[in-house]
């Protein structure tokens, strides 16, 4: 594979990690890494921290977003914001994403993610929550889905059957 030069790193700070480190000794680290197929980055956004996925649990099963234009369904998930502490977010995206409030959230991974496009490599911190709500509506979000079983051949992403994976028995 033929990496580009240049790497953009989007991290929480050396603090919050090493923090994330002490509360969750047993935090599971795993790495992906993506050829994007030369494809451009798409570089217009805010920049951020890292980006959440949350396994959002409650009394009707577990919350997918419908798909989009990827035609796949995914967890809840969204960037960490460069002003707020990586726990603000995780309650923060849950509302936006899916119309959910927690009732209690947890650590349970990290995934170090790397993605070669063409002019640029993108490393970025993806951080795994497990959490559980009480409501029994999803907020009026017409994305989001209860889903009380996952079925095998649902077309999740390689990162989000880790997180669900790293999630069951928790």
């Amino acid at each position: 594979m033929n990496k580009p030069a240049r790497m953009l790193l989007e991290l929480p700070g050396a603090d919050e990690i090493d923090e994330l480190a002490r509360s969750t000794p047993e935090l599971n680290v795993r790495k992906f890494e993506y050829d994007m197929k030369g494809a451009n980055a798409d570089l217009d956004y805010t920049p951020c921290k890292g980006r959440i996925i949350i396994v959002v649990m409650g009394e009707k099963g577990t919350v997918l977003i419908e798909p989009e234009s990827s035609g796949k369904w995914s967890l809840p998930s969204g960037f960490i914001n460069t002003y707020e502490k990586v726990e603000e977010s995780v309650t923060r995206i849950a509302k936006e994403t899916c119309g959910v409030t927690l009732r209690s959230r947890q650590l349970i991974a990290m995934f170090d993610v790397i993605r070669h496009f063409k002019e640029v490599t993108i490393k970025r911190l993806y951080i795994v929550y497990s959490a559980i709500t009480d409501d029994s509506d999803l907020g009026g979000s017409e994305r989001a889905r209860f889903m009380t079983d996952i079925p095998d051949d649902l077309e999740l992403d390689e990162m989000d059957r880790a997180a669900i994976e790293n999630c069951e028995g928790k």
